[in-house]
């Protein structure tokens, strides 16, 4: 039986070794990045922040100006970045605008929506579309969330 003192000791540093591999990793990498994250890769100059960000467009105008200048970029970021920027946007522009542009939807998941709810069994992982989503604010235990009618829809 000199076996078992063996087979416990590789389960002890298999278990240690997942949970610091664990504590290592980002826990939230299964959320995509928000358009706040991805906005400075397809306007990468202050000129061209300042642009996009003095602009009033509807998110398809938005889908087809990141396309031109992102050909590249997957399009479920190009979507999601496109959906921020028609909400924000017009934004007076400052020196460093990429750092101070409002709270995108992964960013208001983090500090609204973790509090209450598992984000990899709860509200964010269902299916919605953006009416269902803006449903769910309608709830009373919602209502009292400090977030304005624009980020609601981000």
């Amino acid at each position: 039986m000199r076996s078992a003192p063996r087979n416990l000791a590789l389960a002890a540093l298999v278990v240690f070794g997942g949970a610091v591999a664990l504590a290592q990793s980002d826990p939230f990498a299964f959320m995509p990045d928000g358009g706040r994250e991805s906005f400075g890769a397809v306007f990468p100059t202050a000129d061209a922040q300042a642009w996009a960000l003095s602009q009033k467009l509807t998110a398809e105008d938005w889908a087809a100006e990141i396309t031109e200048r992102a050909p590249d970029l997957p399009a479920r970021t190009a979507a999601t970045l496109a959906a921020y920027l028609s909400v924000i946007s017009p934004v007076k522009a400052a020196p460093d605008m990429a750092s101070t542009l409002p709270p995108d939807g992964r960013d208001l998941a983090l500090t609204q929506c973790q509090s209450c709810h598992s984000l990899f069994s709860g509200y964010l992982m269902h299916r919605r579309d953006k009416a269902g989503w803006l449903a769910t604010f309608s709830s009373p235990f919602h209502m009292v969330l400090t977030m304005s009618d624009a980020e609601k829809t981000i």
